[in-house]
C-alpha cells in the first residue's frame, strides 16, 4: 500500500506502471553494470509507455533512477575506468547539458513536449542514422578483415561530448552517442563499461541542476523512483552476472546489435513523429 501511495496521481494505470516501469529500471541497471550504455536507450520508450505516454513525467522519474544505477555501476567497476577519457569529454558535455537545459526551458515556455517536437525528431533521426552507420562500418570492417582501433581527435571529442550532453538532457538518449565514441577504441569490455559508467555518473549529477530548476524532479517523481528502486538493483546484479559470462567477441557483437536496435528505434520514432 505504501508503494502504491508513492505512484504519481497523473498515472492512470498503476499495474502498467509497476510492471513496465520496473522492466525499464531493470534495463537501466543492466546497462550500467553489464553492457555499457548501448542498451539503456531501450528503457526510455518503456518508461514513457509505463507513464501512459506522459513524456515529461517519465523523463523526470528517470533521472533519479539513473543516478542510483550510476552509483551501483561505479562501485561495481571502481577505478577500472579511464579518467582521461571522461575528463576530455566533460567540457563539451557540460556545454551540451546547458544547451539541453535551455531547450527544455524554451519547450516549457512554449508548452512544447520535447519528445514530440520536430526539432527533437530531426535530432533523433540524425543520431539514429549515425548509429546505424557505425554498425554498418563495423560489419564492413569485419568482412574485409581490417578493424583498426579508433583514436579520437579533439573535434571528435567535442562533437561527441556536446551531442551526449544535449541528447541526455532532453531525453536520456546519449547511450548511442557514447557507444559510437568509445566502442571503436577497442578497450577491454571491463574498461568500456567502467568508463561509460563514470561518464554517465558525472553527466547525470550535472543534469540535476536544470531538472531541479525546471521542477522536473519533485516529490512525485522521487516517490515513483523509490518504488522502482528494487528493479534497478536486480538489473545491476543481472548485468554484472552476464558480463562475466560473455566473451570479448560476443560482448562486442551484443553491444553493436543493441546499438543497431537503438539506432533503428530512434529512426522509426523520429519518422513517426515527423509524419504525424
Amino acid at each position: 500500500m505504501l508503494a502504491l501511495s508513492l505512484i504519481p496521481q497523473g498515472i492512470p494505470d498503476t499495474a502498467l506502471f509497476l510492471i513496465v516501469g520496473s522492466l525499464a529500471a531493470m534495463v537501466f541497471g543492466m546497462s550500467k553494470t553489464g553492457f555499457g550504455s548501448g542498451v539503456s536507450i531501450l528503457a526510455v520508450p518503456l518508461m514513457i509507455y509505463a507513464c501512459s505516454h506522459k513524456a515529461a513525467l517519465a523523463v523526470g522519474i528517470m533521472l533519479p533512477i539513473l543516478i542510483v544505477a550510476d552509483y551501483v555501476a561505479v562501485i561495481s567497476w571502481w577505478k577500472k575506468w579511464s579518467v582521461r577519457t571522461v575528463a576530455a569529454l566533460l567540457p563539451s558535455t557540460i556545454a551540451g547539458i546547458v544547451l539541453g537545459g535551455a531547450a527544455l526551458a524554451i519547450f516549457r515556455q512554449m508548452k512544447i513536449n520535447p519528445k514530440t517536437s520536430a526539432a527533437n525528431a530531426w535530432l533523433m533521426l540524425g543520431i539514429g542514422i549515425i548509429a546505424l552507420g557505425f554498425v554498418a562500418l563495423h560489419v564492413v570492417n569485419r568482412f574485409i578483415g581490417r578493424i583498426d582501433a579508433f583514436r579520437p581527435r579533439k573535434r571528435h571529442t567535442l562533437v561527441a561530448g556536446t551531442a551526449a550532453g544535449f541528447t541526455s538532457t532532453l531525453a536520456h538518449a546519449a547511450g548511442p552517442v557514447i557507444t559510437m565514441y568509445l566502442l571503436p577504441q577497442k578497450r577491454s569490455k571491463g574498461a568500456y563499461v567502467a568508463t561509460t559508467a563514470l561518464f554517465f555518473w558525472t553527466a547525470n549529477q550535472i543534469k540535476l541542476m536544470p531538472y531541479l530548476c525546471l521542477n522536473m524532479i519533485n516529490t512525485e517523481t522521487l516517490g515513483a523512483g523509490l518504488v522502482l528502486m528494487p528493479a534497478i538493483i536486480v538489473g545491476a546484479f543481472l548485468g554484472r552476472f552476464l558480463h562475466h559470462r560473455v566473451g570479448p567477441t560476443q560482448f562486442t557483437v551484443i553491444v553493436y546489435v543493441l546499438l543497431a536496435i537503438a539506432g533503428g528505434h530512434m529512426c522509426y520514432k523520429a519518422v513517426d513523429q515527423l509524419t504525424q
